[in-house]
């Protein structure tokens, strides 16, 4: 007479609850954090147009308005975009989409060459990138700028890059010089809740204070 080996019913919950156990420490809780995915994509671009200041060096000793074609990352309410001032006519940069006449060039978008680094015209409703408007996308509700970057205007703020990376202030046709104290961005979602972005002067290095409730009391995310 043959005898089959099985699991008893008790034994089969006893795994099912060891599993479900496991399952619960081991696989880590994804919950979409719209400030912390804006802060991050926000440092990243600062530190891109960092890179491509000083990849494309537009300084000249004997042109006292270089800064005007430089580099930066401009801010508009809730939104910005990064771009140059190089591009005159149909002078048309290597960045710059072919055809263009603008008298600035925006950035590629690295994640999708297709795209460019702006919410707004001039770009084609297919080549901006909706990302940028922080409001639309990750329900930001403001972008407030401290410390060396405080005294720029709301309608025209701007931090600009030179050849070595070096942060500076830069309004309309103003420069601001390079930054001697912090530059402090603060992002504020709709409950309150505030991650501040530095960029340090000289290095220009960008790095994020942790995310807080209106409370200040509950961190919600460190990162750099």
């Amino acid at each position: 007479m043959k005898t089959f080996r099985a699991f008893t019913m008790i034994e089969l919950i006893f795994i099912i609850v060891v599993v479900g156990i496991l399952a619960a420490v081991a696989i880590p809780r994804v919950e979409r954090n719209g400030l912390i995915e804006a802060a991050d994509q926000l440092s990243s671009h600062i530190r891109y147009t960092q890179q491509l200041a000083m990849n494309d060096n537009k300084f000249n000793a004997t042109d006292p308005n270089w800064h005007l074609k430089g580099w930066r990352i401009k801010f508009t309410g809730t939104t910005y975009e990064i771009f140059d001032g190089s591009i005159t006519g149909n002078n048309i940069g290597e960045i710059n989409r072919a055809g263009g006449t603008v008298t600035s060039e925006f950035a590629v978008d690295p994640m999708n060459p297709q795209k460019f680094l702006t919410p707004n015209a001039p770009a084609t409703t297919t080549e901006q990138n909706k990302k940028l408007n922080l409001a639309n996308t990750y329900s930001i509700t403001n972008i407030a700028l401290g410390g060396a970057c405080a005294n720029l205007p709301e309608a025209n703020r701007a931090i600009l890059f030179d050849v070595k990376g070096r942060p500076m202030s830069y309004h309309g046709t103003l420069y601001g010089g390079l930054f001697t104290t912090v530059c402090t961005i603060t992002l504020t979602n709709e409950a309150g809740e505030t991650a501040v972005i530095f960029v340090q002067p000289e290095t220009g290095y960008v790095g994020a204070s942790a995310a807080q409730n209106p409370a200040g009391g509950d961190i919600l995310y460190t990162f750099n």
